[in-house]
């Protein structure tokens, strides 16, 4: 990683997002395998979505995929479709898929797909797992195996963005009480940082 790129990642005020790396695919074609219309998606700076993010205050996601360097890259501010196993698999059916979740508790969770199915990933020396990565250590192993790091600027400029209804809530572990137990509870969509541009 250098300079910038990436830095927009660790900053505690985006505390949820995803992202997924789909090689050799276009864009419209990554929104398809998402389960979006690309007949609906039209190319918007992140700033020119706030009808769609007022949307998916109500559930759903927005996604908004462009390419770089071979790579179409699909990025969600609040939403986790793109690291769920189904669309995963549909999403790298015939080529490769990296998936890079930043969850609201903290963890992290990078997959790698190819052809449909989930293959181990190599992380590097102290890494951990791909399933609960260092957050720093899973961006390095994204941009070694694809040549990608973006910048705050690949994603507040023009890409192809829709809005996908469907999407269900992720779901975050919460204790409470004299025991602790674990229980599922939305974390619903909330509306990006209106203050991009420290990304």
């Amino acid at each position: 990683m250098t300079g910038g790129e990436w830095k927009w990642a660790t900053d505690p005020r985006f505390p949820l997002w995803c992202v997924t790396f789909t090689r050799d695919l276009a864009p419209d074609e990554v929104l398809r395998r998402y389960g979006a219309d690309p007949r609906t998606a039209r190319l918007l700076a992140r700033g020119e979505a706030s009808g769609l993010y007022d949307l998916a205050l109500h559930g759903g996601t927005v996604l908004r995929a462009g390419t770089a360097d071979g790579w179409a890259f699909c990025y969600e501010d609040v939403g986790g479709a793109g690291s769920r196993s189904g669309l995963l698999g549909t999403l790298s059916r015939g080529t490769e898929t990296l998936s890079l979740l930043h969850g609201g508790d903290g963890t992290n969770h990078l997959a790698y797909w190819r052809d449909g199915e989930r293959i181990d990933f190599e992380l590097g020396p102290t890494g951990g797992t791909s399933r609960h990565a260092g957050l720093v250590p899973a961006l390095r192993a994204v941009t070694r195996h694809t040549g990608v790091s973006l910048g705050a600027d690949d994603l507040e400029g023009p890409l192809l963005t829709a809005y996908l209804a469907e999407a269900a809530p992720l779901r975050s572990p919460v204790t409470g009480g004299a025991g602790t137990a674990t229980v599922g509870r939305p974390l619903g969509a909330v509306r990006p940082a209106s203050d991009p541009k420290h990304r």
